[in-house]
């Protein structure tokens, strides 16, 4: 009996660190807009993607402009959209964001529980360097399957920057990969992700040049 126990408890906790994907739509009229949820609550690894149009441009701001009503666009986020745009959260925190035009307001708080939990069923020894890094990075990781990986390139804010490697197959060992980064790349900080079907794994990468 213990042992169906702990079956059902594996089962369940896997399922439960698979990526979800959020809907945020605009409700309402004129002068009642809003977002629909205007709080989502997400893990790292999840999407979230926000309804935008040319008469609802939204904008990620910080919270200081996020509280004070204003619409200036936080420095390194995602900028304004006027088409619907998917958030990756690809690190916790508080992502503000509003409407310009009609100043209605949206958040999303990223929690640490997610699908990078899942990681170790497929990656280990994941290490990034140089870390801060300039023009280039090595991508070193461990497989303990054989795997077909996605290895991408995010902001701070969730939007990809750049494609690595896309559905490379490889059997299970030790590998090592040298990247460009992409030309004109601000300094900060970014993330590389290692994905594998529904798993996915993130590593911050400092960019300093």
């Amino acid at each position: 009996m213990k042992k169906i126990y702990l079956i059902l408890f594996i089962c369940i906790a896997f399922l439960g660190a698979k990526a979800t994907t959020y809907s945020v739509n605009i409700v309402g009229g004129p002068g009642t807009y809003t977002f629909s949820p205007a709080l989502t609550n997400c893990s790292v690894g999840d999407q979230v993607i926000i309804q935008a149009a040319s008469f609802h441009p939204i904008a990620q701001v910080d919270g200081t402009t996020w509280a004070a009503s204003g619409t200036t666009t936080m420095t390194g986020g995602w900028g304004s959209n006027t088409t619907t745009f998917t958030y990756t959260a690809v690190s916790t925190g508080t992502v503000y964001f509003i409407c310009q035009f009609h100043l209605f307001k949206g958040m999303i708080i990223v929690n640490s529980v997610g699908i990078n939990e899942t990681a170790a069923a497929f990656l280990n020894n994941y290490n990034l360097f140089p870390n801060p890094a300039k023009s280039n990075v090595n991508v070193s990781f461990g497989l303990t399957e054989a795997s077909s990986l996605n290895i991408k390139l995010f902001n701070i804010a969730g939007q990809e920057i750049k494609t690595f490697v896309s559905d490379l197959n490889l059997a299970m060992g030790n590998y090592q990969y040298n990247f460009d980064l992409p030309q004109g790349i601000s300094d900060g900080n970014y993330f590389i992700e290692i994905s594998s079907g529904n798993r996915k794994t993130t590593k911050k990468l400092l960019v300093s040049k």
